[in-house]
Parts: C-alpha cells; sequence; structure tokens
C-alpha cells in the first residue's frame, strides 16, 4: 500500500509539472521547424520571411506559432503571384503533433509502468 500511495503523489506531481514543459517545447520546436522551412523555401522575394514567425504561450498548457504582423494577406509570398502557397506552418506541425504525441506517451509510461 504504501508504494501505491507513493506513486499515486508522483503521478499527481508529474501531471501538474510536465504538460506544461511539454507545451513550451512544442512551440518552441514548431517554430523552429517553421523557420527551417521558410528559409529553405523561400525565394529572393521572400528570403527574410523567417524572421517574421514567432511563437508564444496563450495559456500554461498552449501556445502557437507562426507569422507575427497584420494583415496575412500582406505577408511575403502571401499573394498567388508569388507562386504556391506556404506551406511552412503546415509541415511543421505535422512533425510537431507527432513529436508531442510521443512525449505524452512516455510521460503517461512514467506514470503507469
Amino acid at each position: 500500500i504504501g508504494d501505491l500511495a507513493d506513486d499515486l503523489r508522483r503521478n499527481v506531481y508529474l501531471a501538474a509539472s510536465e504538460p506544461p514543459k511539454m507545451a513550451v517545447k512544442s512551440v518552441e520546436r514548431g517554430t523552429d521547424l517553421a523557420r527551417a522551412f521558410a528559409m529553405a523555401n523561400s525565394g529572393p522575394h521572400g528570403r527574410l520571411f523567417y524572421k517574421r514567425i514567432t511563437g508564444e504561450m496563450t495559456t500554461a498548457l498552449s501556445g502557437e506559432y507562426g507569422p507575427e504582423g497584420t494583415p496575412k494577406t500582406e505577408f511575403v509570398g502571401a499573394g498567388y503571384r508569388h507562386g504556391g502557397p506556404n506551406t511552412d506552418l503546415h509541415n511543421s506541425a505535422d512533425i510537431v503533433v507527432v513529436e508531442m504525441s510521443e512525449e505524452v506517451q512516455r510521460l503517461y509510461d512514467r506514470m503507469f509502468w
């Protein structure tokens, strides 16, 4: 019974402390990936677009990243005349979602196994 009580106390601590760290890490990772994709995919006209990509936490457990500034239609490369759609955020999200889900699974493994 003592081991069970210790495990439950530890799980409460992990459940409260780890998710905010994971959220911050995911926003930072997504921002870094989106910037890397923007640098790799931009032409001469949008070569500095990556600098507009920022990330921030909106609550303790959620955040966002993407181009800073308004309106979105005035970003370099946003119009149809500048080539295809900008997929920097989509490509980074595809990676971040998988990495975060794996990290959540590892947290559950630490809590219950």
